[in-house]
């Protein structure tokens, strides 16, 4: 994954589309070293901000669509051209856009794929990308605050404009050297930041791709300084991600009158954060549902992958008190999917009083009616450490180990310090272990949900619709119903030979068990997981999440994805990296 594929010193002035996919791996390399750097820069003064983290997970996504691209482009006899990979990765980053960090970093990469030529990124593509991106972003987003990421691009564009130079190399430099001189400005641009001693999360995280591009080029990594939130500071009033940069100002006007908050109120007094994707629309209604949503709130962005027809999707993001109508107001034009709602002032249920009435209408707390004391609630997920426990605690689950013999697994949930608990067992759970973790919760007067999870990506489902605005019985019912929803299998090797519902398998066999049945017996890695793919797909589906174990390296794993696509070209395929364990392979099929 971090090799580089393009000898860029034979190609000193461009980019071809390896180069682009080589500058995509370092950028997700570099954000993931930095993902605390940045998000601590966004937690002052609750320390559980998300900016790093949700710019990894953009950044990520945009990256297996482009390495999806490349695949199915050689797989057929072609050679990807730059264009086509700088495309895909802004698809694939609005697809997977998390946070509003994330909206604005799909439209950056959307913009490289705008201007790219077909075969190459060079230095007049680098300078209109800029351009583009200053103008996708200014379009997209309402009420724009200076002091944030969205200043730090404009500097950079206008440094990479102004330039004579005439390589992408120094183009790229004086580009990232404008936007970290920006950056250091934020703090004193934007009162939030000011007060929390910081620059803004989201302009450090596009410094990062700044620079990449130059240690991509040049093989030097610029030098800049670590940027933390001091200790013991204190501000007045708590940054969420991004949201100074889309409009969160902690007065009406912003401090430097560019902006604010749409609907006149502080972003204080807004309390979630709603997501969710757009499709079957066009740039017209897209435009219809941006002016709606800055009626029902704050920090609106509706931003387009650039893609056609029914093929065109829309990452919609606001900060909201009225989840239900900034919902509602998509219906009629376009279909909704993948809905997130986050409470932003109360995101590890510190006691604010939070409850959902009638549509539209929700109670926050501090009120004298309202009084604070709202449990704490925290999911938590029974699964083995690295990749594959990573994914749950980035979705914000807390993950629990279940080990070799499940020792000690109750004893940890339990440990669990949350007054209300929603347990995803995942499979790893027995009979006799649920109903002892059951036992212990009630001694301890909890209120828990043991949901039925019996798979990892049953558990991911769950959790993709977690919402700890509502009440727990009814949190539960909505994760549990998209469990239920999550058709799984898993891929294992036979420990023995032995008799299956499909014939006889041998010590060694890849077995594909779909449900709780073995439905196919195989020896090939790649063909074996689209195999069962197939046969999960032909009750239909929309979704297919494969998370691939140790076994599987990078060849293989893109060529499944790729073959994947091929095969299924109007499903969705994406894929992770789950570590070692003794399965091979577990797949989810929505």
């Amino acid at each position: 994954m971090t090799q580089e594929t393009t000898r860029v010193g034979e190609r000193p002035g461009t980019l071809d589309a390896q180069g682009v996919l080589t500058w995509a791996r370092r950028c997700v390399e570099r954000l993931a070293e930095r993902r605390d750097e940045i998000n601590s820069l966004n937690v002052f003064p609750v320390p559980d901000s998300d900016t790093g983290t949700n710019l990894l997970y953009t950044m990520r996504a945009a990256l297996d669509r482009a390495e999806g691209e490349d695949a199915w482009i050689s797989e057929g006899g072609g050679i990807a051209g730059a264009r086509e990979i700088a495309l895909a990765l802004g698809r694939g980053a609005v697809h997977g856009a998390r946070g509003n960090s994330g909206v604005i970093l799909s439209q950056v990469l959307r913009a490289v794929g705008e201007a790219a030529t077909f075969t190459v990124v060079d230095a007049a593509t680098y300078r209109r990308a800029l351009r583009t991106a200053v103008t996708l972003v200014d379009h997209a987003i309402s009420d724009p605050v200076e002091g944030t990421i969205i200043t730090v691009l404009r500097e950079a564009a206008g440094a990479a404009s102004r330039s004579t130079a005439a390589t992408l190399v120094e183009i790229a430099r004086v580009a990232a050297d404008a936007a970290a001189e920006a950056l250091e400005k934020t703090t004193a641009q934007l009162a939030v930041l000011r007060n929390a001693g910081v620059v803004d999360a989201g302009a450090r995280g596009l410094l990062i791709l700044l620079d990449t591009m130059v240690e991509v080029l040049s093989g030097e990594i610029p030098e800049r300084r670590v940027y933390l939130a001091p200790t013991g500071s204190s501000g007045s009033a708590r940054p969420v991600d991004g949201t100074d940069a889309l409009g969160g100002t902690s007065t009406p006007g912003g401090p430097d009158g560019t902006g604010g908050c749409g609907s006149g109120r502080s972003l204080a007094e807004t309390r979630y954060e709603v997501m969710y994707a757009l499709t079957h629309s066009d740039d017209a209604r897209a435009d219809e549902l941006r002016s709606v949503l800055r009626t029902l709130g704050d920090s609106v962005a509706v931003v387009g992958d650039g893609g056609v027809g029914d093929q065109a999707r829309w990452s919609v993001h606001v900060h909201t008190d009225e989840i239900g109508p900034a919902i509602e107001s998509a219906l009629p034009l376009g279909r909704i999917a993948e809905i997130r709602v986050t409470d932003m002032l109360d995101p590890v249920g510190e006691g604010r009083t939070t409850r959902v009435g009638s549509p539209g209408e929700i109670e926050r707390g501090g009120d004298p009616d309202h009084p604070s004391g709202t449990p704490t609630r925290k999911v938590v997920s029974i699964v083995g450490s690295g990749l594959l426990g990573e994914l749950f605690t980035d979705s914000g689950a807390v993950s629990v180990d279940p080990g070799t013999n499940g020792d000690g697994v109750i004893d940890a949930v339990l440990a669990v310090d949350a007054d209300e608990v929603v347990v995803l067992p995942n499979g790893f759970l027995s009979r006799n272990q649920i109903s002892s973790l059951d036992a212990g919760l009630r001694d301890l007067g909890r209120h828990a949900l043991i949901l039925p999870t019996a798979s990892v990506v049953q558990g991911l489902s769950a959790l993709a619709v977690h919402d700890e605005s509502t009440t727990l019985s009814l949190d539960g019912f909505g994760m549990a119903d998209a469990a239920a929803a999550t058709r799984h299998g898993y891929l294992v090797r036979a420990e023995q030979d032995a008799l299956t519902l499909v014939g006889r398998c041998t010590e060694g066999d890849l077995l594909g068990v779909i449900g709780h049945d073995v439905a196919l017996i195989d020896q090939d890695l790649v063909g074996s997981v689209c195999a069962m793919v197939d046969m999960m797909l032909s009750a239909g589906g929309e979704l297919v999440t494969v998370l691939f174990g140790a076994d599987y390296d990078e060849a293989a794993t893109e060529k499944v994805l790729e073959n994947l696509r091929h095969r299924h070209p109007g499903v969705e395929v994406v894929g992770y990296g789950a570590g070692p364990g003794t399965v091979l392979a577990h797949v989810g099929v929505e």
